[in-house]
């Protein structure tokens, strides 16, 4: 197929086509490694246009619907390519409009011919958030060889990966290494190059050769080995008999290891310091619940009551903590839960009271989540305590909504309605929920209500 394509690039002579065969089979293997889409491109007579020979997708992440082998390439919206054909230099992080009409960047590197022509381009195009991915020097690299057709002290095929890479010809010599596994090797204890080492002498691992050609490409191996946690995998880059290269990667995963580790340690402090939190303030509740017992005043065991109902519901919020040990959470965890833990505790059973809740679900900081579950337990509390004054029974719905700069939570009653204004001046716990709603959660809060017809309180919470 690669064959037909080249044939659509009349300037190629058969040489070159072999060439570009063998080149292919590079491009498949970086696509592999680097789970981007990689193409080989060729020039036709057309100054402006270029022919797709050859393109390796991945399984995941692509950018692309389909392969798009054979389309074509214009000027226009790959200026990069054609600068690269008509200087034979390397091009990096240049923009790029693909065939589908979408914006991605290019790094391309030429391919020459014996007489150093250019005679096509290796193309890996990404997004802009994975430029990350490619070493910050990678051009300034000499050549990688992946198959034993490229010449080695001509090929100009930079370094695309941070993997160190060893290359064995079909002897089982190493005729080849990169700079990253010069590193790795030397950091091992090998002080000179391991060029024209065997196989057995320098492998990383319990393997063959025998065992990577029968698999032809070996699965990922981590092993621990000097102070280092590597990652060892190998390719077969051709498969005709005594005519291959053997081709190891060393990915050296220590800090990503040690990270992992030290984020598994804080995890487990975070939901340790959560639980004692949450165990703090439940045992400040039932203080307050036993110093209440003993006072006869109303109007203090109301605030009493008010104010063991505020802990609890912050205590909610470390409950979810200790458990998951993150910083984040569901809010519609978070309601659930307080809903769950004492909402129904504190409704007169004489009375019967709907809760219903509806919408959207998303995550939110600790910090937030603390000051939602304070907003949500007053407005609650405020429906059940006066909103069904003198009936047996009524609703509250609670609605969620994502938005996109804002989200948004309602609480809505179909009680007996109350003067808004004189409420706002007697209730210290909606001067709570103004303060929280603007200081804490960086949004608005609303409340309207019409007697006999109930109450609805609607606030915003500033998305990050």
């Amino acid at each position: 197929m690669i064959k037909n394509y080249c044939k659509m690039c009349s300037t190629l002579t058969s040489l070159d086509i072999e060439k570009l065969e063998r080149v292919a089979e590079t491009v498949s293997i970086l696509s592999s490694i680097l789970n981007m889409d990689v193409f080989l491109d060729c020039p036709t007579k057309d100054k402006d246009r270029a022919v797709v020979v050859y393109h390796a997708r991945p399984e995941k992440n692509s950018l692309y619907s389909k392969r798009i082998d054979g389309e074509i390439a214009h000027s226009s919206k790959e200026p990069a390519v054609f600068r690269t054909f008509i200087t034979g230099l390397p091009s990096k992080n240049y923009k790029a409009i693909t065939q589908e009409e979408q914006q991605v960047f290019q790094n391309i590197i030429p391919v020459f011919n014996s007489i150093q022509e250019t005679i096509g381009v290796i193309i890996v195009e990404y997004r802009e958030s994975q430029e990350h991915e490619f070493n910050s020097d990678m051009f300034n690299f000499t050549a990688t060889k992946l198959i034993k057709d490229i010449d080695f002290s001509r090929s100009r095929i930079p370094e695309f990966v941070k993997d160190g890479i060893v290359v064995f010809n079909q002897d089982g010599v190493v005729t080849y290494i990169n700079k990253t596994a010069e590193k790795i090797y030397a950091s091992l204890g090998f002080e000179k190059s391991i060029i024209g080492e065997e196989f057995q002498n320098i492998i990383l691992t319990k393997t063959t050769i025998v065992e990577i050609l029968k698999r032809k490409q070996e699965e990922p191996i981590d092993i621990s080995i000097s102070n280092m946690i590597l990652t060892i995998s190998y390719f077969v880059t051709s498969l005709e008999e005594d005519n291959y290269n053997i081709v190891m990667l060393i990915r050296d995963i220590t800090k990503e290891k040690n990270n992992e580790q030290e984020i598994l340690v804080k995890s487990m402090v975070i939901k340790e310091i959560h639980h004692r939190v949450k165990n703090n303030l439940q045992t400040i509740a039932s203080l307050l619940r036993i110093q209440k017992r003993r006072v006869e005043n109303e109007e203090t065991k109301k605030i009493l009551d008010e104010t063991i109902n505020r802990i609890l519901s912050i205590a909610v919020t470390h409950e979810v903590l200790s458990e998951n040990g993150m910083d984040s959470l569901s809010i519609k965890t978070i309601l659930q839960l307080l809903y769950k833990n004492f909402f129904k505790n504190t409704i007169d059973k004489m009375k019967k009271i709907e809760f219903n809740m509806v919408g959207d679900d998303f995550i939110i900081s600790s910090d937030k989540a603390t000051s939602v579950a304070l907003v949500i337990n007053e407005l609650i509390q405020n429906a059940v305590h006066y909103a069904f004054s003198g009936r047996t029974e009524g609703k509250i719905d609670i609605i969620i909504e994502k938005k996109t700069f804002f989200s948004k939570i309602t609480v809505s009653d179909n009680g007996v309605g109350m003067n808004v204004e004189k409420y706002r001046e007697n209730s210290l716990g909606l001067m709570i929920v103004e303060r929280l709603v603007t200081d804490k959660l960086g949004g608005s809060f609303e409340i309207k209500s019409k007697l006999n017809e109930g109450t609805t309180v609607e606030f915003e919470i500033k998305n990050k």
